[in-house]
């Protein structure tokens, strides 16, 4: 099965249709999105209504979850610029996109094969980048917070060890 895994959209729905296209010619079994899909970017309503036309599943992230849990994870020299941010694209979405974000699963699961945003234990702490493969079947803690640059975790997990 091929599997195409997107992430980190944040608004950009030109980079979103550019991606689109490259999918439909590339013809993957299954597109699934690792969130990140609408804040900081200059179109979420308009990508979060693609995503959801498409009917691609996915995993909620970070910048998602700012959305409507607050922005205590933010550092504090970021706040103010993250709170006009968090209320330009509430506007912008509505309650019926935040609600559609907020309902994703952090983690998302297809037969042996889990997306997440960050880690298996949080949307908002990430592991280093260079981790033995397999290493995050055991959560691990105490990473900095970094809101503003996840990277997507994939990780093949069997189901004996899935968490």
């Amino acid at each position: 099965m091929r599997i195409a895994v997107l992430s980190d959209v944040h608004g950009n729905l030109r980079a979103l249709e550019a991606v689109t296209d490259d999918l439909r010619r590339q013809a993957p079994d299954l597109v699934v999105h690792g969130g990140d899909l609408a804040l900081n970017g200059p179109r979420p309503a308009e990508v979060v209504d693609h995503i959801r036309e498409l009917g691609w599943p996915g995993a909620r992230g970070n910048a998602d979850q700012l959305l409507w849990a607050g922005l205590d994870p933010v550092p504090a020299a970021e706040r103010e610029h993250a709170r006009a941010l968090r209320q330009a694209t509430l506007r912008l979405l509505g309650p019926d996109r935040v609600q559609w974000l907020r309902q994703l699963p952090r983690l998302w699961r297809h037969e042996d094969l889990v997306v997440m945003h960050a880690s298996p234990t949080t949307v908002e702490e990430a592991p280093p980048s260079r981790r033995p493969t397999g290493s995050l079947r055991r959560p691990t803690v105490g990473w900095p917070p970094a809101w503003w640059s996840m990277p997507i975790c994939i990780d093949r997990l069997s189901a004996a060890s899935a968490p």
